[in-house]
């Protein structure tokens, strides 16, 4: 049900993509001879304002064929509702609407959620801490702020995770607030089935509702953050593998919206930002086959003052688009592998260890027994505050709260 749901939605956030297009070729007066949603044989077809609309059988992504779009497609000498005959400023408004419909529909998700109330993050304050984990054994609590890690400042709960990641078996001081009070806490993440660090804690969240303007400010700082989270994924992409990430791929991306789903419509709504957002970033990628790649042979085509060879796009728009699905079938394969490799037995837990001496206070007392944690005599410099919230919190009914379709929140 689940599973069927998000195919559902990642088949919609396509067929947006693909409406963007048609809705800016309409708008400049090209001439749209087939919008189709979905693939395989039709299942229902109607004519609209010259446009045939067809519905298939696959209900996975759209297509909208632009009149002259294709350098081969037969056509007049000169047509005044070809792509290929408009100026060069006309055609990359076209090329790309498709980015910018997905862009808005995440825009318009985050509004809405925002304005009806939703749960916001409460920025690196710890929500749960998992029994038995490394922060439990740590004496970490819920409501505690994250300050600095091995006394570097902390920017972000996504950097405080990717620092714990990369720790597995290693120890790492944070320093975090309590009520006002300055503490050391000293870590030893445990690494997962695919060798990341876990200490076992989770972000905090809030639930509050927005006024309007404040509604459009969050949105659009949301999807500025997910903007930058993609950004820094790709090139982390391009750099190489890490074995420490998860390969991301349609089956991920699947996989994730049908977690998120069971979830409640909060999480599978986050999720779908997400998704839109991504999709948006990866077609203005500068590759062939692409929103992207179309872009660029426009550059070169206004740098030229004449058009490209239809042969030489043609042949580099299929090379692209056969590289791309070549590497979407790789990853996928390796998350297939990943998945039915047997997983390794979890660590033994860990002894419990002393707080590590300070540099400038000396060798601070063992832990209480009441399970507070030794004061640092002398706090480290003030970091801004973005908020915190004491304690950890929960639905009205005392449920839990769902997880944020974006970043990571655990580790």
């Amino acid at each position: 049900m689940y599973a069927l749901l998000a195919l559902l939605a990642l088949g919609l956030l396509l067929a947006v993509h693909e409406l963007g297009h048609l809705v800016a070729a309409r708008l400049l007066g090209l001439r749209v001879p087939r919008f189709s949603l979905g693939f395989g044989p039709p299942l229902l077809s109607f004519r609209l304002l010259g446009t045939e609309y067809v519905i298939a059988a696959i209900p996975l992504g759209a297509s909208a064929t632009i009149h002259g779009m294709n350098p081969h497609a037969p056509g007049p000498p000169a047509d005044a509702k070809s792509y290929r005959d408009q100026r060069p400023w006309r055609r990359v408004l076209v090329t790309l609407s498709g980015s910018l419909a997905n862009y808005l529909l995440a825009l318009g998700i985050l509004f809405a959620l925002y304005t009806s109330g939703t749960h916001v993050v409460v920025p690196l304050t710890v929500g749960t801490v998992v029994p038995g984990s490394e922060a439990a054994r740590a004496q970490l609590l819920p409501g505690d702020r994250i300050l600095s890690v091995d006394g570097q400042p902390t920017k972000s709960w996504s950097d405080f995770v990717e620092v714990i990641a990369r720790s597995p078996g290693q120890d790492r001081t944070l320093i975090v607030t309590r009520d006002g009070e300055t503490r050391v806490v000293q870590v030893r993440p445990r690494a997962d089935e695919r060798g990341a660090g876990r200490i076992g804690v989770s972000q905090q969240y809030v639930f509050r509702q927005h006024a309007g303007t404040e509604a459009l400010t969050q949105a659009l700082l949301h999807t500025r953050r997910v903007a930058i989270e993609g950004v820094n994924l790709l090139v982390r992409m391009v750099r190489g593998p890490d074995p420490l990430e998860e390969p991301t791929s349609s089956v991920t991306v699947m996989r994730q919206s049908s977690d998120a789903a069971s979830s409640g419509w909060d999480s599978f709504l986050r999720v779908l930002v997400t998704i839109s957002v991504a999709l948006a970033l990866v077609h203005l990628l500068p590759v062939p086959g692409l929103d992207g790649g179309r872009l660029v042979f426009l550059a070169l085509e206004s740098a030229r003052g004449k058009p490209i060879s239809p042969h030489v796009e043609t042949l580099a728009h299929t090379v692209g688009f056969l590289a791309m699905t070549g590497a979407i079938l790789a990853v996928a394969a390796a998350e297939v592998r990943h998945a039915l490799s047997p997983s390794p037995p979890p660590p033994a837990p860990l002894a419990a260890a002393p707080p590590p001496p300070l540099p400038d206070a000396g060798v601070p007392p063992p832990p209480p027994l009441d399970g507070g944690l030794p004061a640092v005599p002398t706090p480290p410099p003030p970091v801004p505050d973005a908020g915190t919230a004491a304690g950890p919190l929960t639905k009205p009914d005392g449920g839990p709260l769902p997880a944020d379709g974006g970043a990571a929140n655990t580790g």
